[in-house]
């Protein structure tokens, strides 16, 4: 009878709770985790555009010798070719610059042999070696840079085996299968966040992964869209790194060239995946915002490009990299206006609720009700927690799970509230979530006060409102 009542009063409880929130307009919004990096790869470096884009990110080439107003990500060029020694000294070189940059991707598409990636067929435990050895390096001078490995070529399902290497052709490898090589040498130890390119190709960014399509937009057979990043950080589950965020350190969707570009070498192989410039601009912006909602192991997305339609050092005006800049093109405005929800680059600790209120009737106690208090970390770096119930309130909530590490996960406090025999009445107390981060001086507590009313007759309480 017990257990019976029990279960009737916290359906009562749960009606209730949800009338007052609003009335009370006790409940805030909730919103997505902060996660994500608003970025772009850039040509010149118009810094004053992407602030005023609202973007928080930038990709670059060469080491920065003075603080750009976005957070720098810098690529170190590692190739086949690349002795440790010529990385080491090119990375002591950029050193010099280190408070100038939050973030370093060490190499470019190394699972293909062109040129701007490996420069040679394939390989993983290769380009493990020189990973490892940057990151060594880079962490020695500045323990909190993040280092992240260089972002895959999306190459669809490649079948055969080159030198015992599955998914390779001797060209390039699978960029699944070269990704659980690197992770099974042990890669995963070097390297704060994995490097992946999910380009759009024909497909809306919000076509399901590896699903086949006669419809283009839809059409993402072997991984040729930008959810196919889901599939990459599914291996980075299966392989132990969940708690790591996958970075998209470059992706897009390419336009329409003049029709005579199309026979240009460049182009080879590119003809199917052009979209309108409305369809570019639609596509990037919604790529954020599903990532924003979804995906809360993505880092910091850096959109190719803004401007390399206006490098004068790309003299080819059929170049292929022109076609997928966004300056002035609709893209430029829709990123512009979208919502953006940013990261910050430290741990930073939020409540999803700043009150907890509950309604029992008098003779319902006495009563054990629950309650949650759901936590987000709103930074990449670990936020740990401690939370403590006020003493000497009427209202001192049991906390089941005081203590935690919050990384790229939410996690919840789970209170419990005991009212054994009191009168009608209001009656208040506190949780106090108390975190710190690395680099986060003085962070600001989290307080959640908890209300608790108490009345002659839950039913005259909460029936009228619903009639309201």
């Amino acid at each position: 009878m017990k257990r019976r009542r029990f279960f009737r009063s916290m359906l009562a409880v749960g009606l209730a709770v949800a009338l007052l929130s609003s009335m009370l307009g006790v409940w805030p919004a909730r919103s997505a985790s902060r996660h994500l990096g608003y970025g772009f790869n850039v040509a010149a470096w118009d810094t004053t555009r992407l602030s005023d884009m609202g973007f928080n990110w930038i990709k670059v080439f060469e080491a920065p010798q003075t603080p750009l107003p976005q957070y720098v990500l810098l690529r170190v060029e590692v190739t086949a070719a690349t002795t440790l020694t010529d990385l080491q000294n090119d990375i002591a070189a950029k050193l010099a610059f280190s408070s100038n940059i939050q973030a370093w991707e060490i190499g470019n598409e190394p699972n293909i042999d062109a040129s701007y990636g490996w420069g040679a067929p394939p390989d993983a435990a290769a380009y493990k070696t020189m990973l490892c050895a940057a990151y060594a390096q880079i962490k020695a001078a500045d323990p909190y840079a993040i280092v992240v490995s260089a972002g895959l070529a999306p190459t669809g399902r490649i079948a055969g085996n080159y030198g015992g290497h599955p998914g390779h052709n001797g060209s390039a490898q699978d960029d699944r299968q070269y990704l659980i090589e690197l992770l099974d040498n042990g890669g995963g130890a070097c390297l704060d966040a994995v490097g992946y390119h999910p380009y759009g190709y024909s497909a809306d960014y919000d076509a399901a992964p590896d699903v086949a399509s006669a419809d283009p937009t839809q059409n993402c057979a072997n991984g040729f869209c930008f959810r196919s990043a889901e599939k990459i950080y599914q291996i980075m589950q299966q392989q132990g790194l969940g708690g790591k965020r996958l970075w998209a350190t470059e992706f897009g969707w390419i336009t329409r060239p003049p029709d005579y570009c199309l026979s240009d070498p460049s182009w080879f192989g590119r003809e199917y995946q052009i979209v309108t410039d409305e369809k570019q601009a639609s596509n990037l912006a919604g790529a954020f915002q599903y990532a924003d909602v979804h995906w809360p192991w993505m880092g910091a997305m850096f959109v190719f490009n803004l401007n390399f339609d206006r490098d004068p050092q790309i003299t080819n005006l059929c170049e292929q990299m022109r076609f997928y800049s966004v300056q002035g093109r609709p893209a430029e405005t829709a990123l512009t206006d979208m919502a953006k929800n940013p990261a910050f680059l430290t741990g930073r600790l939020r409540t999803d609720v700043d009150q907890l209120s509950y309604l029992i009737g008098v003779s319902e106690q006495p009563l054990t009700m629950t309650g949650i208090i759901g936590l987000s970390n709103w930074g990449w770096e670990p936020a740990i927690y401690t939370a403590t119930a006020t003493a000497n309130t009427a209202v001192v909530p049991v906390i089941l799970n005081p203590t935690g590490t919050l990384t790229i996960t939410s996690q919840a406090i789970d209170l419990a509230i005991t009212s054994t025999n009191r009168a009608t009445g209001v009656y208040t107390g506190q949780v106090t979530v108390n975190w710190r981060a690395d680099r986060v001086a003085n962070p600001t507590r989290r307080n959640v006060l908890v209300t608790l009313y108490v009345v002659s007759d839950v039913q005259r309480v909460y029936l009228p409102s619903i009639t309201r």
